[in-house]
């Protein structure tokens, strides 16, 4: 979902699906199925358990509408709602076999080189979970450091140890296959 999207997502759009009006609603699914798919196929590494899990995200939200008591946290909120449902989905089918990739880059995102972007993503598959999950959130869905930490239920000390340790893991990795790193992974 990240930035690019959210300037689609209004406090009265926030509203209206808080509030059961159920076209705000499926006009915010339109709007973010692809971005939320995306990001649970960062986490799962699998597109039909990242379909299954954005499928099953939206249906809590819906479930779970009225709960939400500050609409400014809107954004966190449904990451917290979308990153569980990949847990769960994770739990369900621990040992899936992969299926072909799928594009999850957006043409708007930070790393723009083709090689570059292959190389993040081979090399992402040599991260755990928990380091998965931090790059995935912070570069990924562009949340900052605390709405990260809040999203992936940690601490926000925790989530910057996991997001320095996937760091450090990817440039080593990128390193010894040869590629060179966009400044924004190595400097943050």
């Amino acid at each position: 979902m990240g930035n690019k999207s959210d300037q689609y997502i209004t406090l009265e759009m926030i509203s209206r699906i808080c509030s059961g009006d159920i076209t705000a609603y499926e006009e915010f699914v339109r709007e973010q199925w692809a971005a939320a798919v995306r990001t649970c196929w960062l986490v799962l590494r699998n597109e039909y358990d990242a379909e299954e899990a954005a499928q099953n995200a939206f249906i809590n939200l819906y479930k779970c509408r009225s709960q939400l008591k500050d609409p400014n946290k809107f954004r966190v909120w449904f990451y917290q709602i979308l990153l569980n449902a990949a847990r769960q989905q994770w739990s369900r089918r621990p040992n899936t076999a992969s299926v072909p990739d799928m594009e999850v880059m957006d043409p708007a995102d930070k790393i723009d080189q083709t090689e570059t972007r292959i190389a993040v993503r081979e090399a992402m598959l040599n991260l755990g979970k928990q380091e998965r999950i931090a790059l995935v959130l912070r570069y990924f869905c562009d949340l900052t450091d605390r709405e990260a930490a809040i999203v992936a239920g940690w601490c926000l000390g925790t989530y910057k140890w996991r997001l320095a340790k996937a760091r450090r893991r990817l440039v080593r990795k990128l390193k010894d296959d040869g590629q060179t790193l966009k400044e924004q992974f190595i400097k943050e």
